[in-house]
């Protein structure tokens, strides 16, 4: 097979050796973030199967569909030119939702032509927005060249389309009890699961992996048109997994120990940028600090924020001046910082940040440096005029009893004070010290919740045939994703229960 006609189905990124660190970490010490009663999260149910025809039922029966659909999807007026549509607006939308739920659009398409699926589709229609609406409906569903024609229109109003669902997401999980201020909320140290939004990227992948606009056909010699996604590229995932395709970036919660209670918050697309280009993940980065800023803009109730490595310092820091915990795995390779030398009357102790928390340095009798972790008793909080402010309240142990010294955890005015030598911040705090530390229990039960986004995106997956968005380009990929959103939420609404008014 010539290199033009091959596809990169299974492609490798060469990992590199992991230098082992010069120092040693002490044991993770017994405070607030590894208590010696702490009980895990109890396993929840098993979530039961949830066949086409129910799924299609939950999103037909979902009122915030249409409002949306009815904002923001043109339509045409009454005494403009042009042919009438067959199908009102919602109707396409319903469409895409229904991708996800038969796994493609000419499944789709067949299904909605039975007369006993397409009567699902209008009954809903009659409970959400009347008799009169339902009864003007044609007799069967439309075909997919009324959903392709009609998709342009769709796409020209993707950002409106995309906000407007965010809005009535959140309002939907709000109205359920997530994300609300009315219900007890937890505490800083150990958030309820309904506060904690959860956010994660995916490379989806389109519908063919050719890379090659023409390619030589082996056997007749003749050069062959193909159709290449244009904003499909190697895309880094797992880490170090290489993977082609477009990256979507997400944000959901959920109920603790309920199944189909999964709600997705908020949904953007990550433009495409090579691994050369962009080695520490920036755009998904900046991505999904801007989504994790817009549902803290509409959602009051969020306590804490998780993410994976591509957020760092700079981008906890901003969420952390929110008001809420951000938890992300420690990265590989960060070497310990000073933070500072207390003097006692007696006693010196130097105190250093590694492994995100505070540690003290001490140095062994052959040589080796060892940063003892410092017991933590307290997680004091205080919001202040523009932003709030985090504190770890230590425990240094010494021979002559032991010291507690207050250390900040949130980005201080010092810290972004310009080096004149370098011109950066002289400390990226939020990046060497963490509100609740890694390889801690409490640390290790927020990095759990991340589990519920790999679950969405295996869902996503499979969801569609052969694991792959039937849309080429970004913006094609970004609106099936939003019907599969509808699709998920849709459940959770009818799973948990009616909105409280």
């Amino acid at each position: 097979m010539s290199p033009s006609t091959s596809a990169p189905r299974k492609l490798k990124k060469a990992t590199k050796a992991k230098k082992k660190p010069d120092w040693i970490l002490g044991p993770t010490p017994r405070d607030i973030f590894s208590p010696a009663n702490f009980d895990p999260e109890p396993k929840g149910p098993e979530a039961r199967n949830i066949p086409e025809i129910e799924r299609l039922e939950l999103v037909v029966a979902n009122p915030a569909l249409y409002e949306v659909a009815t904002a923001v999807l043109p339509r045409k007026e009454p005494g403009t030119r042009g042919r009438t549509p067959h199908y009102p607006p919602y109707v396409f939308l319903i469409y895409v939702c229904a991708i996800s739920v038969f796994n493609t659009a000419r499944s789709t398409e067949a299904n909605l032509q039975h007369k006993t699926i397409w009567e699902i589709v209008r009954e809903g229609v009659r409970r959400c927005l009347g008799d009169v609406e339902a009864d003007s409906l044609p007799e069967t569903g439309p075909q997919r060249h009324h959903w392709l024609q009609y998709r342009h229109k769709m796409l020209d109003a993707l950002p409106q389309l995309r906000e407007a669902s965010r809005d009535a997401w959140i309002q939907q999980a709000i109205a359920l009890g997530y994300l609300s201020e009315e219900r007890p909320r937890g505490c800083w140290l150990r958030p309820d699961r309904s506060q904690v939004i959860n956010g994660d990227a995916t490379v989806v992948r389109p519908p063919s992996d050719q890379t090659e606009q023409f390619t030589r056909d082996e056997k007749t010699g003749k050069m062959r048109r193909r159709r290449v996604d244009p904003d499909a590229g190697i895309q880094i995932e797992g880490g170090d997994r290489a993977v082609y395709g477009k990256k979507i970036v997400s944000f959901s919660v959920r109920l603790p120990e309920r199944a189909h209670s999964r709600i997705i918050l908020n949904a953007d697309g990550a433009r495409h940028r090579s691994p050369e280009e962009d080695p520490d993940r920036e755009e998904e980065a900046s991505t999904a600090l801007r989504l994790a800023h817009e549902i803290l803009d509409r959602a009051p109730g969020v306590i804490a924020a998780v993410f994976d490595t591509a957020w760092r310092g700079t981008h906890r820091a901003r969420l952390v001046a929110r008001g809420i915990v951000v938890y992300t795995p420690q990265h590989d390779g960060i070497s310990p910082k000073p933070l500072n030398k207390y003097r006692y009357d007696h006693c010196i102790h130097d105190v250093y940040a590694a492994a995100g928390r505070s540690c003290e340095r001490h140095i062994s009798v052959d040589g080796q440096t060892i940063y003892t972790p410092l017991p933590v008793r307290e997680l004091p909080v205080r919001p202040g005029v523009n932003s709030y402010r985090f504190y770890h309240a230590v425990e240094i142990p010494c021979r002559n009893g032991p010291h507690i010294e207050l250390i900040p955890v949130y980005e201080t005015k010092e810290d972004r004070t310009l080096d004149p030598r370098t011109k950066r911040s002289k400390f990226n705090r939020c990046e060497h010290l963490r509100q609740i530390p890694p390889n801690t229990d409490l640390g290790d039960r927020l990095k759990g919740f991340r589990q519920d986004s790999e679950s969405t995106n295996c869902t996503l997956d499979y969801s569609h045939w052969d694991k792959r968005l039937p849309a080429y380009g970004a913006p094609g990929a970004l609106l099936i994703y939003l019907g599969f959103a509808w699709m998920i939420n849709s459940i959770a609404l009818g799973t948990v229960g009616e909105p409280r008014r």
